[in-house]
């Protein structure tokens, strides 16, 4: 009876801003129900979030100003309250039409289609509150747009500003990470030290976390631009470059003089987060048809090296390109239902590698909102809407994502049935792989394999 409360239960109202009609306030109450246990004593098996999303917007004959703020609060759990801006930006008035655009504050924009398809965070950072589900976030920069032809446009942007991936909140207790998140994957606590001696194979492992002044992370710099061409036939082109902060913090772990000898035998190790800086561009090429679509991809993603001294274990600073592409048709199924299928794929690619060892190896440096959370995989998603009236739309969607390394992947089934200004949600993520956790090709469904589960919720838009 108590899942069944968060699916049937919520409560709300509708009411669309005078300033303009793409203005609304949507509140919800969802429920989850994982069916396996989480990592951390404190994450339960059921969590109730109540969220909200707004979006406001006004538009005169010379502005366009809009502010898309998101919140969510797990109900009855201490520190599981989240907030994010999505979008807050003021631009010229969408009504000019002079071949020149500025926009000013955070937007959201493609800069890459494969990136969002997969959520990878490579351009945009993300909030990653759920891993299966995270929001992309736009760059915070001020953006210069002209219209070269009716064909080719150029984008130009500068920012002195940025802000971060947003992961679960966790939280520092003696020495030991600890979260109600079921998102939050916590490090070792043991490791092993001078087993060949036999002095100790399994030594406690403790942290500690240097955490840098705010202004250290907000105050990065970053440019880039943009060149894309679309053509009246459906063709389209886009070549993107950026000099960026990576939307991932970097970790460094100090631990050459953390031993403890004076009593019982332990480690100590100190995190030290650092914004990294990377190059990365982007070229896609692809068609939009009425009945057919799709494009091919590729990124080059090459970060900088940290300031961090040798002796510092680091998580991967490695250099990448990342290739795939989609393509989706509209199928009409023998139920007689209008749908689309979309088959993706995408493959990371090691061009250098830069890890180093250490008294804690990096490849258990890795945070909870890792660098990339796929290595290779590929996707079919079918989607359809057997109900479609006035005031009443049923949108049911189904999605496979198999991950190669891992032998494995995800299967993720959602339908929202809209009845007016009330959307019913009912679906459910089932994950699982075939490599052991402490395998080389262990990756998010590995490390999230217990987390199936059901869920459930309704919300209300005014």
């Amino acid at each position: 009876m108590h899942i069944l409360f968060g699916f049937l239960t919520a409560f709300g109202c509708r009411s669309v801003f005078a300033a303009d009609a793409g203005s609304y306030f949507n509140l919800g109450l969802k429920q989850d129900h994982y069916l396996g246990e989480g990592q951390d004593p404190s994450q339960r098996a059921t969590y109730t979030f109540l969220s909200a999303d707004a979006n406001f917007e006004i538009e005169n004959d010379s502005l366009h100003f809009k502010m898309n703020p998101v919140a969510q609060d797990a109900l009855g759990i201490k520190g599981e309250f989240y907030f994010g801006v999505p979008e807050l930006y003021v631009q010229q008035s969408r009504r000019i039409d002079s071949g020149f655009n500025i926009t000013v504050g955070r937007q959201k924009r493609t800069w890459s289609h494969l990136d969002e398809e997969f959520n990878l965070g490579v351009w945009q950072p993300q909030l990653r509150w759920d891993y299966l589900e995270p929001q992309q976030e736009g760059l915070i920069a001020v953006f210069f747009d002209f219209a070269l032809s009716h064909e080719v446009s150029l984008t130009l942007f500068t920012s002195p500003l940025f802000l971060p991936d947003q992961g679960p909140n966790y939280q520092l207790v003696d020495g030991q990470f600890s979260s109600s998140n079921r998102w939050f994957s916590q490090p070792q606590s043991r490791v092993a030290l001078f087993s060949q001696s036999g002095i100790s194979p399994d030594t406690p492992l403790y942290f500690q976390i240097d955490r840098p002044a705010e202004e250290r992370i907000i105050m990065n710099s970053s440019f880039g631009l943009g060149l894309n061409y679309h053509s009246a036939s459906g063709f389209w082109s886009a070549f993107n470059y950026a000099y960026k902060p990576q939307n991932q913090l970097h970790l460094g772990i100090e631990c050459t003089t953390c031993l403890n000898i004076s009593g019982p035998l332990a480690v100590t190790a100190i995190i030290h987060p650092e914004v990294i800086k990377h190059h990365v561009l982007t070229l896609e090429s692809g068609f939009d048809g009425k009945d057919v679509n799709g494009y091919l991809s590729l990124t080059g993603d090459f970060p900088n090296t940290s300031d961090f001294p040798s002796s510092y274990a680091e998580s991967p600073l490695d250099s990448m390109l990342i290739a795939g592409g989609a393509f989706q048709h509209y199928i009409f199924s023998w139920l007689g239902v209008p749908s689309w299928l979309k088959y993706s794929y995408v493959k990371i690619f090691d061009v250098q590698s830069r890890d180093k060892k250490g008294i804690v190896d990096s490849d258990d440096v890795h945070s909870s909102i890792d660098r990339y959370p796929y290595r290779e995989v590929a996707a079919v998603e079918w989607k359809m809407t057997p109900l479609q009236k006035l005031k009443n739309r049923l949108d049911l969607k189904l999605r496979y994502s198999y991950s190669v390394p891992e032998q494995g992947g995800w299967l993720s089934l959602a339908a929202n049935w809209a009845v007016g200004a009330v959307t019913w949600t009912l679906g459910s993520d089932i994950i699982g792989t075939g490599v052991d956790d402490n395998s080389p090709n262990a990756g998010l469904f590995t490390k999230y394999r217990s987390n199936d589960r059901i869920f459930g919720g309704v919300s209300y838009v005014f």
